[in-house]
Formats: structure tokens, sequence, C-alpha cells
């Protein structure tokens, strides 16, 4: 379980972030310094996981929409042909994946720190040669490169596969579950090798979704196109391990096992204490990071749909999502730069509300007035939500470093993973059941739009209730 018991009790909000606060710093001064090229080359590899991963994740609104067509060659029978189009079931493949990408990191994060304390290596003169030989093989790149040949594998046999059950254990379940075994090693210790421009690095990281999603989007729409389902799979696979085992490879050491003395080991913390998961700065941070994934991924999955149901075509569909990784690339980037400056906390309830705002005053609006401006009105809220989007991504890494500390990062961070795992896994299947039927046109994304604005507005809320119980606790400070 993610939550153990700890004998310390846990005595009152102030002094609890007292201690965190100076575990914090003592913590950040006791790891080793870090050169610029070792800071380069986290960036760049954790860069590439992202892109391989949450950029593909960006852009499953592609394959979902192509699932939904008639000139698709996966399923059979084709979804289209029936009376009532799975859409919720489709959606969840994509759903699936997502979540499993995230949520995976409660399982690998405890692995990881094992491994790299050597506590599962150790051996004895009686332990038997073949055990010793594998437990010597045990690393943290071990677990990038199975995660890569995971998500090869489940492309392949999505490849083979001609109903939607076949599509949620290849497609959704083995890709997400690779995808997150090179996800999570590299994205956790990065936040480790950087201090005073953390929230900027982790937003440069970060904005490897929006690249990936960028450059993947176009690329499996026009495969789609002119070689079919089947192959476009195959070759993603292929992508896959040319790109993803380099990356894989230069996973790093946690820059606390790279401290480590044999007088004084140091060692991330992997569990969540029920002290730590008591504060309220916790709980509203768990119910934040569950309804901001699913409210956000709600537009990325129905930005192609929803724009054949406009008019244009499905090309047209997957360049505006392209276009809107893009944005949102910019935005992680240019918030997390902010953040470091202005203060991450009141720059993410910032981008939030502006997210929430975007999706009642111009989604919201094109779905209803259903008239020549539902276009423009609809280009406006996919160039405003992903930006305002990217906020979150960007900053809620750094903003966990900044108010549970850099020790408990690991494991914050992990469980926080979780829980958005979970929170994919239920948005867009439940916005698949809210939509309409074809002949209401724009119209059957009411729902849907509703069901997002309120999800992103709740998280917006517990946002706010994070900032005021952080600084309730530590005091009050109005760049925070």
């Amino acid at each position: 379980m993610a939550i153990q018991s700890q004998p310390t009790p846990f005595t009152s909000m102030h002094a609890s972030s007292e201690v965190v606060s100076e575990s914090n710093s003592t913590s950040a001064s006791a790891l080793p310094l870090v050169s610029r090229k070792k800071q380069a080359a986290v960036l760049s590899s954790a860069f590439m996981a992202i892109a391989l991963t949450i950029g593909y994740n960006q852009c499953y609104g592609v394959f979902q929409e192509y699932y939904l067509s008639p000139s698709q060659d996966v399923l059979v029978p084709s979804p289209a042909s029936r009376v009532s189009p799975p859409t919720a079931l489709l959606a969840f493949v994509g759903s699936l994946c997502y979540g499993l990408t995230w949520a995976g990191g409660i399982l690998v994060n405890p692995v990881i720190s094992r491994l790299e304390q050597g506590k599962w290596a150790s051996s004895t003169p009686s332990t038997r040669l073949w055990r010793r030989r594998i437990l010597c093989l045990l690393a943290p790149r071990t677990i990038t490169i199975s995660g890569v040949l995971m998500v090869a594998v489940g492309f392949t046999l999505a490849s083979i596969s001609n109903s939607i059950w076949q599509l949620l254990l290849t497609q959704g379940f083995l890709v997400g579950l690779g995808m997150s075994f090179l996800y999570f090693p590299l994205l956790a210790p990065a936040p480790e090798y950087f201090t005073n421009h953390r929230a900027t690095a982790m937003g440069f990281i970060l904005a490897g979704g929006g690249a990936g999603g960028l450059i993947l989007s176009p690329v499996i729409r026009a495969l789609l196109s002119s070689v079919g389902g089947r192959w476009t799979l195959r070759i993603l696979a292929g992508v896959n391990l040319l790109v993803g085992l380099p990356t894989a490879w230069a996973v790093p050491r946690s820059n606390f096992a790279a401290s480590s003395t044999i007088g004084s080991p140091e060692r991330r913390n992997t569990h969540v204490s029920r002290a730590l998961a008591s504060r309220p700065t916790f709980l509203f941070s768990a119910v934040a990071a569950a309804l901001q994934a699913a409210g956000a991924q709600l537009p990325l999955s129905f930005i192609p749909s929803y724009t054949v149901i406009l008019g244009l075509s499905a090309s047209k569909g997957s360049n505006l999502l392209a276009a809107s990784n893009a944005i949102n690339a910019v935005s992680r980037v240019l918030t997390g730069y902010a953040g470091d400056r202005l203060g991450r906390q009141n720059i993410l309830v910032l981008t939030l509300f502006l997210a929430a705002c975007s999706v009642f005053a111009f989604w919201l609006s094109s779905v209803l007035t259903n008239t020549s401006s539902s276009l423009s009105l609809w280009l406006a809220f996919v160039v405003f939500y992903s930006f305002s989007a990217g906020g979150y991504y960007a900053l809620f890494p750094a903003l966990i470093a900044e108010v549970f500390g850099i020790r408990q990062y690991a494991a914050v961070n992990a469980f926080m993973l979780f829980i958005r795992g979970l929170g994919t896994v239920s948005g867009s299947p439940v916005g698949g059941q809210l939509l309409g039927s074809p002949e209401e046109g724009s119209r059957a994304y009411t729902g849907i739009v509703y069901w997002d604005g309120a999800l992103l507005a709740g998280a917006t809320a517990c946002c706010v209730g994070v900032r005021w119980a952080h600084g309730r606790g530590v005091g009050w400070k109005w760049i925070a």
C-alpha cells in the first residue's frame, strides 16, 4: 500500500509544516552539486520520455475519431455501422492507457528506490549462483527498457486485433503499463537535479508532452489515411523501439542515491505516511489531481470529432489537435518560468481558473450558438484552453517539492500520479456517455462541456485550498 503509519505523532499543521520546510532545506543542501552537463542530460532524456508517453496519449483522439469512421480497417464490425456507436468504450481505450501511464508510478517508485540502494542485489555465499546473477541485473535501466519493449509488443498486438476488448488489453492496458515503466523512472529524479529554477526545468521537461503530440498527431493522421490502422500501429511499435531504447538507457540515478555514503545512507521516501496524508494540503492536492486529470483530457479526446461535426475534415481535426499540443508545450515552459518568479501556487491557480473559464466562455458558446460563429468560438477555445491548461502540468511537480519537501517528492508525486490515473480513466468515458446523438449536431456535446467545466472549476477550488492551507501552516506569502 502507498500509505503506512508512522510512530511520530501529528501535532499541528503549523509544526508539521515547519518540520517539512526544515527537512526540505536540509535535504536540498545535502544533495551534491550537479554539473550543467548532467542537468542537460537529465533534461533531454526526461523530455524524450515525456514526448513518447504523454505526447502519444494526448493525441489518442486521432485514433478515436478513426475507429469511429466508416473507413477504419481494424474493428469488425465497424462501429460506424452501429445504431449507437461505442464512443465511451473507445474513449476508455485511450483513458486506460493514459491512466496507467500515471498510475503505474505507485508501483514503480518503491521498486526503483530499492534497486538504487541495492537492497535486492545483496547476496551471501550461500545464495545460489543463478539468483545472484539475476539480482545483479536488476537496475532502473532494466525497468525502463522493459517498458519500451512492453509498449512495442502492445502496439504490435493491437495491430492484429479486431474488437474493442482486444484494443483495451493491448493499446490500452499493455501500452499504458509499459509507458509507466518508462515515464516514472525518468521523471521522478528530475527535480532533485535543480533548485532555483526547478519550475522552469520541469516546465521544459513536461513540454515534451506537447512537442510529442505536435509531431505525432499529424503523422498518425497521415499514416491512418495512407496505410490504414494496422500498419500505423506497427510503425508506432517500431518508432518506440528506435527512440525509446536510447531514452530508456539514459535513465538518471536519484540524486539522493548519488549522495549516499556508507555511514549515512540517503534514500528517497517511497511511502506516504498517515500524518502526511491527513494534512489539508495533501487532501486538497489529491482531489485537485483527480478532477484536473479527468477534465484536462476531455477536450483533447474530442477535438478531432467535434471539428468534424463543425464541417471540417478529419485531417483538419488532427492538425488542430497538433496546434493545441504546440501551444500547450510553449505554455508549459512560459508558466514554469513565471512560477519561479511570481509564485508557483499563484500561477497554477490562475491558469486553472482561466482553463475553466475558457470552457464556459468559448466551447459552451460554440455548442449553443450553432451558427457560422461556432467555428470561430471553437478555434478561440482551442487556443485559449491549450495555453491555460499547460500551467498545471508544468507547475504541479514543482509545487509538490515546495509544499511537501524534496525528500517526500517521489512518494507524494507517485501517489498523486496514481490519483491522476484514476481521474483520467473516468473523465473521457463519462464524456462519451454524455455525448448526444449525431442528429443533434454540435449540441450533442453540451453535456460534455458542462462536465468538463465542472471538473476544472472543482480542481481550481481545491488548488485555492492548497494555497490557503499551506499559507496558514508556514505563514502567508504573496509570492508562493
